[in-house]
């Protein structure tokens, strides 16, 4: 004779079990996250010339003269009074910004111990603010130079302008770090 028995009891339902399944899928955006930034590293120069094509395009609609770029270089203040050029150097370039915040994601989705949706909306977070704290300072460095000349770069440039980066990379990481913590009362996945 066969008898049903709830067996439903002993299985883990709701939110956890939930959280759980969402975290094991992070092994696909694990694994494209640390191949990102090693290709960021990788594609370096493309990168930068890429920055200053967009930041001419900035400097063009925003400061005085015309702007244009070649290559990694970017020619600002053209028929504007004193021309002048700044190169997106491979340390002053966003993809040193951008490496770690994607193999820091990369090793954070790998851990699958926070929330893939939460963890992806995060480092995108983090990627924008690092380009947007970078483009910041060569838009800062770009009016200072225009203002005060290679004074005015020099200032912006070592104090003013890496200040601004470092506080956008700071920002980024503490965002990715905020993915992993839960609102109050509720356990971490």
């Amino acid at each position: 004779m066969s008898t049903s028995a709830d067996y439903s009891a002993g299985i883990p339902q709701g939110p956890r079990s939930a959280r759980l399944q969402t975290g094991q899928g992070g092994l696909l955006p694990g694994v494209a996250c640390l191949a990102a930034a090693v290709l960021a590293m990788l594609q370096q120069e493309h990168i930068r010339s890429f920055e200053a094509w967009a930041m001419a395009w900035v400097f063009d609609r925003a400061l005085g003269g015309s702007s244009y770029s070649v290559r990694d270089i970017i020619f600002h203040n053209i028929g504007g009074g004193h021309p002048f050029a700044l190169m997106v150097t491979g340390l002053c370039s966003s993809s040193v910004l951008i490496a770690p915040i994607l193999a820091l994601s990369g090793v954070l989705f790998l851990m699958g111990r926070i929330a893939v949706p939460r963890l992806a909306r995060a480092a995108f977070a983090s990627l924008l603010i690092v380009v947007f704290s970078n483009a910041l300072r060569y838009f800062m460095i770009a009016g200072a130079q225009q203002a005060w000349g290679e004074q005015g770069f020099s200032i912006m440039h070592h104090f003013f302008g890496s200040f601004v980066v470092i506080i956008g990379f700071v920002a980024a990481i503490l965002v990715l770090v905020r993915a992993g913590k839960t609102s109050r009362g509720r356990r971490a996945a």
